[in-house]
């Protein structure tokens, strides 16, 4: 699903497309790492809790929330969590993974912490799928050529990577107007009858045009952050949504659903939604 209002070239399948077969893997542009923490707050241990030490911990968690966004660059966002076994998020974009690493020990140091379980975390990078451009470059450099295929693949990713809307995708901030966030893992499907890494390429990027033409649909009503996990975690991807009414991620996924780069070959993780704080939600925790 693509979501941006902005369609690139790479939404645009080259007409030539000689079939190079199912071994040819997309390329991709990567940017900001990113990790999701999902935590359950120990409600018990938090009302026993003495109210003055409890509202310290709730003041310097607000201090922190306010410190990890400045407007602009790398950012954190703190969520709280309805309708899962989770209560808070902790959604972290870092352009390194040292940084990254920072972003999660200053969480963990925190006094609030201290009444904080983790349910689990979820380490990815956000990624742009180039494969309108990997098509293009496959029917033009034989990529058993390693050599010459390599060096004309990243030509034209440098040549994306310069645009100022692939940078935009590529380092994403949540839009003020979307305070909802939706997050869910998902994977290709690799099974006996059904198996994504099998297609070939000219059919993974029909496939794929056709489900992005699906999301744009949604454009200005949500914002959405693929980002990469393939050798990072469990799965394969993170997806991310925002929106200003959290009936639109029902609404858009159960569309994508139809469409057959889901129905066929998607498999989804567990669904967490929940609403971006403000030091007076942070507040608020404490009844």
């Amino acid at each position: 699903m693509k979501a941006d209002t902005h369609r690139s070239d790479e939404d645009r399948l080259p007409e030539a497309r000689p079939g190079p077969g199912a071994q040819v893997a997309p390329a991709t542009l990567d940017g900001w790492f990113v990790l999701h923490q999902l935590y359950r707050i120990d409600w018990p241990a938090l009302a026993s809790v003495e109210e003055e030490v409890a509202r310290k911990a709730l003041g310097e968690l607000s201090a922190l929330s306010e410190s990890w966004d400045s407007g602009d660059g790398p950012w954190s966002g703190l969520y709280r969590m309805v309708g899962s076994s989770v209560d808070l998020m902790a959604l972290h974009f870092r352009p390194t993974l040292e940084e990254l690493t920072d972003a999660a020990r200053d969480l963990s140091m925190s006094t609030f912490a201290g009444v904080l379980d983790l349910d689990h975390d979820y380490l990815s990078v956000v990624e742009l799928g180039m494969y309108a451009l990997t098509l293009d470059v496959a029917s033009r450099v034989d990529p058993t050529d390693h050599e010459a295929y390599g060096a004309a693949l990243r030509e034209a990713l440098a040549e994306q990577g310069e645009k100022a809307y692939v940078k935009r995708r590529l380092e994403p901030r949540q839009p003020e107007a979307m305070p909802y966030a939706c997050y869910y893992p998902m994977d290709k499907r690799r099974g006996a009858h059904r198996n994504w890494y099998t297609l070939p390429l000219e059919t993974r990027a029909e496939l794929m045009s056709r489900h992005g033409s699906v999301g744009r649909r949604y454009a200005g009503r949500v914002s959405q952050v693929i980002s990469g996990s393939i050798g990072l975690a469990d799965w394969e991807w993170a997806v991310t949504l925002w929106a200003g009414n959290p009936l639109v991620f029902k609404e858009v996924v159960t569309e994508m659903r139809y469409d057959e780069a889901s129905s066929e070959y998607a498999e989804f993780g567990r669904f967490f939604v929940g609403r971006r704080m403000d030091a007076s939600d942070i507040e608020r925790l404490l009844p």
